[in-house]
């Protein structure tokens, strides 16, 4: 029996191929290794799809990977990973226990694509001139002390639009040694969202905050948040975050779906805005759980390819 392909046997429209095999690889990411030895196209096709999202951490977090659809990386594989296929990651989410300052310099430098970066390392000077060489990043979760020198770290934020700020080192840090923070948050020209994690509340000013205009959101993910007289609250920018979802798979949920912590606020302050959320409610949930008043709010969203879809926010009543 021939083995040759006959050019009257039926085919397949390439765009409707390339489709098939995109979906098979998003159901089941463990069969991607088999898919591209299929043919040199099918390589070409969903090779960008197995790096897309790597999170590199020895976390709970690791099992829910292959429920989102995400390849399960390890760092040695990374490390073997060809510099061509770490251009497709775009997000990147790994600690301090998992990459140190050899992978750094390496493969970590290698992903230039990434959009979204969670970087849970300290922010030493060495560690952040490391990080220096990404361009194009949009949503950026790094140690607040990136931001405590005299000047803005770029490139690195020079494209940053949404910025959460971990708080390593800071507990027996002064007020007045975070005085350049607020500063150099000014100083970030594509900047529009800052979120806080506990205790960098009540280090930084809030009134600096609120002076920002370029900012159309400011989050405290801090339920205890001392806000006693804080001009925030006036702010209808202004949103305080309870997480019952891991901060891990939150994470993570952003970087698959695009629902996070800064979706729910978006829709929050918007509601506010158009009237269908009281102005003075400024504490929300994110996640599963109960709260003191059980109201339902369904916001209408848009997905990137003008799909209309339904989210419920549950909204926690201020104390």
């Amino acid at each position: 029996m021939s083995s040759q392909v006959s050019p009257d046997d039926p085919r397949l429209p390439p765009e409707l191929e390339h489709k098939i095999f995109e979906i098979a690889a998003f159901s089941h990411p463990k069969w991607i290794p088999n898919l591209k030895l299929v043919a040199r196209r099918v390589k070409f096709w969903i090779d960008p799809l197995l790096y897309r999202v790597i999170f590199l951490k020895n976390s709970a977090a690791m099992r829910e990977l292959p429920h989102l659809g995400v390849h399960t990386s390890t760092r040695e594989a990374l490390q073997q990973i060809s510099h061509e296929s770490l251009r497709h990651v775009r997000h990147l989410f790994f600690d301090g226990d998992a990459v140190g300052e050899a992978a750094l310099k390496t493969w970590v430098a290698a992903c230039t694509g990434i959009t979204r970066l969670y970087a849970q390392i300290d922010c030493t000077p060495a560690t952040l001139s490391l990080l220096s060489g990404f361009t194009n990043i949009r949503y950026l979760t790094i140690d607040v002390q990136a931001l405590s020198g005299a000047d803005v770290p770029l490139p690195l934020f020079l494209t940053v639009t949404h910025l959460e700020l971990l708080a390593f080192g800071t507990r027996h840090i002064k007020t007045r040694d975070m005085a350049p923070v607020c500063q150099n948050i000014a100083l970030i020209p594509r900047l529009t969202h800052i979120a806080l994690n506990p205790r960098l509340d009540s280090h930084l000013p809030h009134a600096e905050l609120k002076a920002n205009t370029q900012l159309q959101c400011i989050a405290f993910l801090s339920p205890g948040a001392s806000l006693a007289g804080s001009p925030l609250l006036s702010d209808d920018r202004f949103v305080c975050i309870e997480e019952r979802r891991h901060y891990e798979l939150d994470w993570l949920n952003g970087a698959v779906f695009g629902e996070d912590y800064w979706s729910l606020a978006d829709a929050f302050v918007a509601g506010r805005r158009a009237g269908t959320i009281d102005r003075s409610q400024y504490r929300i949930v994110n996640g599963k759980g109960n709260c003191k008043l059980n109201v339902l709010h369904w916001v209408l969203t848009k997905e990137s390819k003008c799909e209309k879809r339904l989210q419920s926010w549950v909204i926690q009543n201020q104390p």
